[in-house]
């Protein structure tokens, strides 16, 4: 019977601890690993225009998880919601991995606002949806969201990072379809327990008492 991808991936690890494998050279496995994905795609999607033409549709290839973004309203208020695709990284002090993380999710969330313009919240509510393909023991603590958070303030949709200015919540969900991804959104702070409940309802988890 074959292995997904994500049991290929525990199977190995397993064997690595077996082999007496320290979790500080894991760790660096993986810090490696996210540090040549996020390489790999900026520079293929730089040269994607070489690439020959599909069918003749001329269609860009998606070389790199792209930010998708959509404008709601809640409660009668504006959110702004952010999807990205898989989980956040995990937080490492490292500077070149933090580098490489924070230029993909700035990089990606411009790309997905290009030729918009969007209004600035000076008093903003942060929700971040963290949706998980299975029910496996996961930290939220452990995933660098300020890379998120520095990716809205680079597109001006918040006043600054600091307390007087935002206020940050962060959930897990079971997703249906078995994909892991962060759903990002932003409104102002008087409309955040109605964007709180519409995302509950969203993923099938009654609100009511």
């Amino acid at each position: 019977m074959s292995l997904t991808p994500e049991e290929n991936v525990k199977s190995s690890v397993d064997e690595m601890y077996r082999q007496y494998l320290n979790i500080e050279t894991i760790e660096e496995l993986y810090r490696q690993a996210v540090m040549m994905s996020q390489a790999l795609g900026w520079e293929l999607s730089e040269r994607r225009h070489l690439l020959p033409d599909r069918e003749g549709n001329n269609v860009d290839p998606l070389i790199y998880p792209p930010c998708y973004f959509q404008e709601l309203s809640v409660g009668g208020n504006l959110v702004y919601q952010f999807d990205y695709e898989e989980t956040l990284p995990l937080y490492m002090k490292n500077k070149p991995y933090e580098d490489k993380i924070r230029a993909y999710y700035q990089g990606a969330m411009i790309e997905a606002l290009e030729g918009r313009s969007l209004r600035k919240f000076d008093q903003a509510f942060i929700y971040v949806c963290h949706f998980f393909s299975n029910l496996q023991i996961r930290d939220l603590d452990n995933r660098n969201r300020r890379h998120l958070i520095n990716a809205i303030r680079s597109a001006q949709i918040i006043e600054d990072d600091r307390w007087e200015f935002i206020e940050i919540m962060d959930s897990g969900y079971l997703d249906p379809q078995k994909r892991n991804r962060i759903e990002l959104f932003i409104t102002s702070r008087e409309n955040a327990m109605n964007l709180v409940e519409y995302v509950r309802r969203k993923a099938g988890i009654c609100t009511e008492n």
